[in-house]
């Protein structure tokens, strides 16, 4: 969009009073011009008539009687003098070549009895102006004079005209030396009154604007553009009486409580600043501190691991070594051999789910990509669970489609993080549920080619509420306690989950209904996009994941 040109107020009340004045001076001084050029051309009409009647009664004092005046017209040529002709009927067919003027006259006269003058100006040869009047005589206005002159010569008028013939016509030739001079003066006079009333317009105009409206609005523009600079010291000084007056004190208020504010917040910054670098001093110590935390955990949690494998390894010695006595003493040191064994495994998954948080909060998880066959990882998977959901009844299905293409992706964290969810499927799933698996591609129905794949475990177990389908993924959040000290926990399975998916830029999403069990939903890019590591390639193998959470 073209930007707009922007004009100074200034600019704009000086065009739009300028065209105001020249659109008022025009219409006005038009209104005069045509209304004296009516009063220029009134006065030779108004002579006109007072000559035709003038003459019209001098004929008939001086002519003795009205046959006289009818013989003498008869014999008259078209032009009496240079001024006045008198026309009779007997010659009004022969007037449409010899004078235009004429014919007209006597064609309105016939045609419109009520009509009974016509008055026209013209140009002579030497382009001078002169005017013609025509007179209407009918038959009426001879039988008045007949009468004794009773009436006289007056036109004329009303219905009994519609019916009086035309007798003769009275043709004047007027020149007025004057009518040409009046239309000079006239013009004269309208332009210098228009010059005079222009100028004056525009200065009173100009000085309204410049004084009354423009002074005022420079003067808080100013004001304004001091402020805009930074300084809000200043204050307006405008003792209009108006408007303008409540703007500037308006504008002088709003300074004020601007710069109110700006001490204000001025002092807020200083307190701020201040707990500001008590804030970076304390993240700052945190940060050490949490770094120290972190290393102190790894180094710990590491040097746990070794101790807690050989543990679990005597034990296991240990148990096989009792396991064919059959010396009461001997079973309770097999059971005894056998907590020794179960508490270590929980140990040492304690320990590694704190190393891997550990890693990704630090930044270190390391993803190792390559082509994994996820029929083949479930199926694994499925394997591994099976003894453990057979022990309480629970039946396991896999429903993947045939001919699903490898993902690449890192094998060891999406068994990670598929194992989670299927030993928490079996964990809560009460006896004789069941447990689904299924893996498909996305999108489903459309002609494109998929991008990514959807694994979904299906449980029958009790369900999720709404308010807590958010803070399962939370650190050692457990929901059931009762279940999880049966079956044993960290509370940092899904939250590792959660971290692992977003590691493999996928998404974990769930479905859950108390009462109707909950599907827990990985969804993965066939083709993890700019991985950060170079592609390794490793096979989905079914090694021992952890033991669930």
């Amino acid at each position: 969009m073209p930007k707009r040109v922007r004009i100074s107020l200034a600019s704009k009340c000086q065009l739009m009073f300028g065209a105001a004045v020249v659109l008022i001076l025009t219409a006005a001084l038009a209104v005069v011009a045509l209304r004296m050029q009516a009063l220029v051309q009134r006065g030779p009409n108004q002579r006109a008539q007072d000559f035709a009647q003038w003459w019209l009664a001098d004929e008939i004092k001086f002519g003795g009687e009205l046959n006289q005046i009818q013989h003498s017209a008869a014999g008259l040529p078209p032009v009496v003098s240079k001024a006045v002709a008198l026309i009779p009927k007997n010659r009004f067919d022969h007037q449409d070549e010899e004078d235009p003027f004429l014919a007209e006259a006597i064609e309105l006269f016939q045609t419109r009895p009520a009509s009974w003058e016509l008055f026209s100006p013209a140009q002579d040869a030497q382009d001078q102006t002169y005017y013609r009047y025509a007179r209407a005589i009918r038959k009426s206005d001879l039988t008045r004079v007949q009468g004794g002159l009773a009436g006289g010569f007056s036109p004329t008028v009303g219905s009994s005209a519609l019916t009086d013939p035309l007798e003769m016509v009275l043709l004047i030739h007027l020149r007025d030396e004057d009518a040409p001079k009046q239309r000079t003066l006239n013009t004269i006079y309208l332009v210098t009154a228009g010059l005079f009333s222009g100028l004056l317009a525009i200065a009173a105009f100009w000085f309204i604007t410049t004084r009354i409206i423009l002074s005022p609005v420079r003067l808080l523009h100013g004001y304004a553009a001091k402020v805009s600079q930074g300084d809000m010291n200043i204050r307006s000084d405008i003792n209009t009486g108006d408007e303008f007056q409540n703007l500037s004190d308006m504008f002088n208020t709003m300074l004020e409580n601007l710069k109110t504010n700006q001490d204000q917040l001025s002092s807020i910054n200083k307190s701020l600043d201040l707990k500001l670098g008590e804030l970076a001093e304390s993240n700052v110590a945190l940060y050490e501190a949490n770094k120290i935390k972190g290393e102190f955990l790894a180094n710990v949690s590491h040097e746990l691991r070794t101790p807690l494998n050989s543990i679990i390894g005597f034990a296991e010695v240990l148990g096989e070594a009792l396991a064919g006595r059959d010396d009461p003493k001997d079973e309770k040191r097999r059971r005894y051999a056998a907590n020794i064994i179960t508490s270590s495994r929980r140990l040492l998954d304690l320990i590694n789910d704190l190393l891997d948080l550990a890693k990704i909060e630090a930044g270190r998880m390391e993803l190792r990509v390559g082509p994994v066959s996820i029929a083949d990882t479930l199926e694994g998977l499925l394997n591994l669970i099976k003894p453990l959901a057979e022990k309480h009844g629970i039946t396991i299905k896999q429903k993947t489609k045939p001919n699903l293409p490898p993902v690449h992706t890192d094998a060891g964290k999406l068994q990670q993080i598929l194992f989670n969810f299927i030993a928490n499927a079996v964990k809560f799933t009460p006896p004789e549920g069941n447990v689904t698996v299924e893996a498909h591609l996305l999108p489903e129905h459309n002609g494109d080619d998929p991008t990514h794949i959807r694994i979904s475990v299906k449980d029958s177990g009790p369900g999720i509420h709404d308010d807590d389908q958010k803070r399962i993924f939370e650190k050692f959040v457990q929901l059931d306690p009762g279940v999880t000290k049966e079956h044993g926990g960290t509370g940092l399975g899904l939250t590792i989950s959660q971290e692992l998916a977003d590691l493999l830029q996928g998404e974990i999403t769930l479905d859950s209904t108390p009462g109707r069990g909950t599907t827990f939903y990985l969804t993965i890019p066939l083709r993890l996009a700019d991985p950060t590591t170079p592609l390794m390639p490793q096979v989905a193998s079914s090694s021992n994941p952890r033991t669930p959470r």
